[in-house]
């Protein structure tokens, strides 16, 4: 395997998200972008710590407020 899979294993033992979404997150870690900003609706990004997301997705807005993570724009 090659340090990007690794990467991505790793990061599948402590985030909750499908293994697409592993490797497009270990992509985008990697390209160093800075802050990781992501525009999705799929409710696994809102697991992952240390990167922004901007959603329409109800259940994960309804839920962010109680975590203190809403920011309306």
């Amino acid at each position: 395997m090659d340090a990007t899979t690794d990467a991505a294993i790793n990061r599948f033992r402590t985030q909750a998200v499908d293994g697409y979404d592993l490797l497009l997150l270990e992509a985008i870690s990697r390209a160093g972008a800075g802050q990781i900003k992501v525009i999705t609706d799929d409710i696994d990004y809102s697991v992952v710590p240390g990167i922004q997301v901007f959603t329409s997705n109800n259940y994960v807005i309804q839920k962010a407020p109680s975590q203190n993570k809403l920011v309306v724009r």
